[in-house]
């Protein structure tokens, strides 16, 4: 075979892993930085909005705002084990598409991502308010946060669905996320973003369409 066949052969090899590994999951981006510099401030986020986890708005992007993964960076890079950020982007085609997902992406605080970033999601009873003056129901402690009840819905089906499109693990407690999912059900607003994020990259997340079909996944 000639070495122009052996390219070919190998691009059509990792077109049918890719297509095979990303059942449910976004195809159309694999460049995490060029999405977030412009594809979720100019098409998913161009005007103005609230964040995420304070719910503060905003009028465009700027210092004020930064975008936050739900499903943290970090349990990606240790998944997909391809090392930093940087030698990710450039050799792991698996996390170059889940971590341009914008079903992940979302507006947030800088100081709350500072807080958050690497943190898992729990319940915190007893623990008062990590950020009282945003006005904003968020608790910390120890590597371990709770976000609003308002949002813990849209967490658990975020969570879910990038386990389900792209074999991450479940961090976090399966059973609060699952409670999450029972307690916030499905508002207009996490509707229309799903609209508008398959708008944009081309897929939706199911158990936003659907939240019972999480009981359908193989959670343990």
């Amino acid at each position: 075979m000639t070495n122009r066949g052996l390219a070919v052969a190998s691009l059509v090899l990792l077109s049918t892993v890719t297509h095979n590994t990303f059942a449910g999951g976004q195809t159309k981006f694999n460049d995490p930085k060029k999405v977030e510099k412009q594809t979720f401030w100019n098409d998913l986020y161009p005007e103005a909005s609230t964040t995420f986890f304070c719910n503060q708005p905003f009028k465009h992007k700027s210092r004020r705002v930064s975008i936050g993964r739900i499903y943290n960076n970090q349990m990606m890079l240790d998944h997909f084990n391809c090392g930093t950020k940087s030698a990710c982007r450039r050799n792991s085609p698996e996390y170059q598409y889940a971590a341009s997902d914008l079903h992940n992406l979302y507006p947030v605080s800088p100081r709350v991502e500072l807080n958050r970033r690497n943190a898992r999601y729990s319940e915190l009873p007893n623990i008062s308010d990590q950020f009282p003056n945003l006005n904003c129901s968020y608790k910390s402690v120890q590597q371990e946060v709770e976000p609003a009840d308002e949002i813990k819905g849209n967490i658990a089906r975020i969570i879910f669905y990038m386990h389900d499109a792209y074999n991450l693990p479940i961090y976090g407690s399966v059973n609060n996320l699952l409670d999450w999912n029972e307690r916030d059900p499905v508002d207009e607003a996490e509707k229309q973003r799903n609209d508008l994020v398959e708008e944009i990259q081309g897929n939706r997340n199911r158990f936003v369409d659907n939240p019972h079909a999480i009981k359908d996944l193989k959670l343990q």
